[in-house]
């Protein structure tokens, strides 16, 4: 079964699966101080799996376009809603990532 996975250039790692409640915007392999300890507890050690090129592809895009960012909401004292998102750049860009295709293989104990 063909698959695709999304590989950070220079360091080899592969973008790494999450548990639900956190964004992929704070990973980035060439910056460790980006990676904080709420997120690195986050991580599920599996690589994250595409169907379709594509969709890896829309995942860079998405990666690349808010780093480290997060939304917030402030109400002033006459009720008024704001909202704005807090990026903070961390130098990545969309080429420091490759789409690579991976082959998954159905072994039996047997096949040993």
């Amino acid at each position: 079964m063909i698959y695709f996975m999304i590989r950070h250039k220079t360091t080899g790692e592969f973008m790494p699966e999450l548990v639900k409640g956190r964004g992929y915007s704070f990973w980035n392999p060439t910056r460790e101080d980006t990676l904080n300890i709420f997120t690195k507890k986050k991580l599920t050690g599996c690589p994250r799996i595409f169907a379709s090129r594509r969709k890896a592809h829309r995942s860079i895009v998405q990666w690349n376009a808010m780093p480290n960012s997060r939304w917030h909401t402030t109400v002033s004292f006459e009720g008024h809603e704001d909202e704005a998102v807090d990026i903070k750049p961390d130098g990545r860009s969309k080429d420091d990532l490759e789409v690579v295709e991976v082959n998954i293989e159905v072994k039996s104990e047997s096949d040993n």
